[in-house]
């Protein structure tokens, strides 16, 4: 029976370096993709939505993308900044693309791709429509490429399409997507799972502002501010206008 155990603990201790080495397979790849999808810190009011993720989505792959999905569809105008604070990998494939997708069942989305300083700040837009299929709007490096110092601004409105700023200029503007209805944001940088990663530390922050112009307070601040000054004019010119009577 001592023997019957003996040889139990043996053959336990022989499969305890393949176990330790699935556990490490395991560690390695799942949690990172956990940790990324539970630890954004989302903030919201009645027309803006604020949310940040990790550097572990950058190292997320196509198929398994880190997807960040709106409680609410947003139909209106609506413009999304993006704050990339990456520390990429030393190599001139590193990139985060984040995709703006419709909700399901449609297959339209815009992506665009940042790249590291390796790459001079490469930046690309893209567009897929079920009319045109893909297209790749836009794509160029160095000067033309993303701030890391600078907001990339995504912006729609029904009136005036489709428009992105990178950072340091207006890119695509005023182009016609036929509507767009923003329902979540995946994020990824792998163009498969073998692939390295893109990334080893920051964060990716995101902005979602929405609503009619009108419906801001800030909207009105320069019709107030013409009436007050007016005011204050009229006053003025009515003042000295009694003082010269007066005299």
């Amino acid at each position: 029976m001592i023997s019957k155990a003996i040889d139990s603990i043996d053959n336990m201790m022989l499969m305890l370096p393949l176990f330790l080495i699935i556990v490490a397979l395991v560690i390695s790849y799942v949690p990172e993709l956990a940790f990324a999808q539970s630890s954004y810190h989302v903030v919201k009011t009645m027309h803006t939505e604020r949310f940040i993720m990790p550097y572990t989505a950058a190292n997320g792959d196509r198929t398994h993308p880190f997807v960040y999905t709106f409680a609410k569809p947003i139909s209106e105008s609506w413009i999304l900044n993006i704050q990339n604070n990456l520390s990429y990998a030393y190599r001139p494939d590193a990139k985060v693309v984040v995709k703006l997708q419709e909700p399901t069942p449609s297959d339209k989305f815009i992506e665009i791709g940042m790249y590291g300083e390796t790459a001079s700040h490469r930046f690309w837009a893209a567009v897929n429509t079920a009319e045109a299929g893909y297209i790749r709007i836009y794509d160029k490096t160095g000067v033309d490429g993303w701030s890391p110092t600078d907001l990339i601004n995504i912006g729609y409105d029904s009136n005036q399409g489709l428009s992105i700023n990178s950072g340091t200029k207006v890119l695509v503007d005023r182009l016609a997507v036929n509507g767009f209805k923003l329902g979540s944001i995946a994020i990824y940088g792998k163009d498969d799972p073998s692939s390295p990663l893109n990334a080893y530390s920051g964060n990716l922050s995101f902005e979602a502002l929405w609503g009619k112009p009108s419906d801001s307070p800030i909207y009105y601040l320069p019709l107030g501010m013409l009436l007050g000054v007016g005011g204050v004019l009229v006053g003025l010119l009515v003042f000295k206008k009694r003082d010269k009577i007066e005299a």
